[in-house]
């Protein structure tokens, strides 16, 4: 596929994307009535037309999610990057100075195509880790490693892997550690988490398991927090990755539970703040809400 993306061009592959995710919605397939149902329940003070608009552009968007990042490992790479622009870099620049060299955890959610925007810093130079969850296929897996560490042609002297942290017993330790060695980590707070590792907090008027380890881990190693958005531009070309200045969040969070209800219900609370603005660009295909009985049910 990569190969393939490659002959046809950076445009033609877009359009397929695009193409590909209408198709998708327009057929009814697997995900389309589950991204219907949470947008009802989320916006239920919205038309039915704007909420069908705004899943037809989920799976526009994910497909197009998609081909960006296939292109990305091939020899279109530089190209893509192009089309990111990161704004607001110098608040994690200050933000890690004043923490005397400590790596910041940046959080946000899985808006417009988080994976090209990571990759972006990482081309600009900043040390990057990324927390992840093993995907249940082995061969899935493997196939999602290889394309985001590939690093293609380096594109300048500056640009600096990302290292990903997997999700497990281990995660914590890596997670402060790579803190300690300065490098930001990214962690997306906005899908369910599973029992012992999430808190019940409202989104979208909704008590949704949210994950709390990424707070209480930076609390913990005295790092400081900053939120961060991607979001495509409605060219549906380029893309913009938005940083946030340094959150001041109640300190006590890796001691006090309530301490970190409360910082975790503030990050959750700005996070939904954004998603609403661009709605069709968030995995509304994620089952975000759970009964406790489906807690640890596959997604």
């Amino acid at each position: 596929m990569i190969g393939l993306a490659g002959f046809v061009g950076v445009e033609a592959s877009l359009r397929f994307g695009a193409a590909f995710g209408r198709a998708w919605f327009a057929l009814g397939l697997p995900r389309t009535r589950r991204v219907l149902e949470q947008l009802d329940a989320a916006f239920p003070d919205r038309t039915a037309a704007e909420r069908e608009g705004w899943a037809r552009e989920v799976f526009e968007h994910l497909g197009q999610g998609l081909s960006e990042l296939i292109l990305l490992s091939g020899r279109h790479r530089a190209f893509i990057l192009d089309r990111v622009e990161v704004e607001g870099l110098e608040h994690l620049e200050r933000a890690q100075a004043e923490a005397g060299g400590m790596g910041a955890v940046v959080i946000g959610p899985h808006l417009g195509n988080w994976e090209l925007a990571a990759a972006k810093l990482a081309e600009l130079g900043v040390s990057v880790s990324g927390v992840h969850r093993d995907a249940r296929q082995p061969a899935l897996q493997r196939a999602i490693l290889r394309v985001r560490s590939a690093t293609a042609p380096v594109l300048s002297e500056k640009s600096d892997p990302i290292q990903y942290i997997a999700m497990g017993r281990l995660a914590g330790v890596q997670f402060v550690r790579a803190l300690k060695s300065g490098r930001s980590v990214l962690a997306l707070l906005d899908q369910h988490a599973r029992a012992g590792e999430g808190l019940l907090v409202p989104f979208f008027g909704r008590p949704a398991s949210t994950r709390f380890g990424p707070l209480k881990l930076a609390d913990r190693a005295g790092s400081p927090v900053l939120l961060a958005f991607a979001r495509r531009r409605p060219d549906r070309r380029r893309h913009v990755l938005t940083i946030h200045p340094a959150l001041q969040l109640a300190p006590g969070a890796s001691e006090d539970e309530e301490v970190l209800r409360q910082n975790l219900e503030r990050v959750t609370a700005e996070l939904e703040a954004e998603i609403r603005t661009s709605p069709g660009q968030w995995i509304w295909t994620h089952r975000r809400w759970r009964e406790p009985a489906q807690s640890d049910a596959a997604d």
